[in-house]
Order: structure tokens, then C-alpha cells, then sequence
């Protein structure tokens, strides 16, 4: 078995490259959560999922959204927004060629 060992340069390289992609990935992330707003209203959470009114009161009254009330002021965790909508994320389906009654790729 042969080992092979880094100069100092080139793992310095290879760190840089590491930090710099995982810093890339993180970052965006993190900004976008340290400017969010925490609480939303019904009116962003329509646009967000983009549904009617309705819909999201059906999704409160079936206990699939939390929400917090005060007096007749209703308000939405953006986690729990989040969680919802991962929660509630499908896989694309791939036709293959010349199979069945599905349109071709």
C-alpha cells in the first residue's frame, strides 16, 4: 500500500479549498437566517406557499401548521414554515423512453 504525503503547499491548497467551498455553502445560508423575519402574518405565509387564505386556515384547524394567536392576531414560525414545506417535498418522477402512456424526455 503506498501512502502519498502532501507538501505543507499543497495541503495548505487543499484547506483553502475546503474552507473556501464550505464557506460558499454556508454562508448564504446563515445571512438569509440572521435577516429573516421570525414571526409572519397569513398574508406571507399565503405567498410563501402560495395558496389561498383558506387553505392555510384548513392547514391551522387540521393542526398541520402551528401557529401563535393573540387575540385575532395569528402569527407563523418561519421554522416551522420551513419544516412544513420540507415535510411536504415530493421526488421527481423520471420517465424512462418509450414506456407507457407518459410523455417522452
Amino acid at each position: 500500500m503506498h501512502a502519498y504525503i502532501p507538501t505543507k503547499e499543497e495541503l495548505e491548497e487543499i484547506i483553502a479549498r475546503c474552507v473556501k467551498k464550505n464557506i460558499a455553502e454556508a454562508l448564504p445560508r446563515a445571512i438569509r437566517k440572521g435577516t429573516r423575519k421570525k414571526w409572519l402574518t397569513t398574508d406571507e405565509v399565503m405567498e410563501l406557499l402560495q395558496c389561498s387564505r383558506r387553505h392555510i386556515q384548513y392547514l391551522r384547524d387540521s393542526e398541520q401548521l402551528p401557529y401563535a394567536q393573540n387575540g385575532r392576531t395569528i402569527r407563523y414560525d418561519i421554522d416551522d414554515i420551513e419544516t412544513f414545506l420540507r415535510n411536504h417535498k415530493t421526488k421527481a418522477r423520471l420517465f424512462k423512453r418509450g414506456g407507457g402512456d407518459h410523455d417522452e424526455f
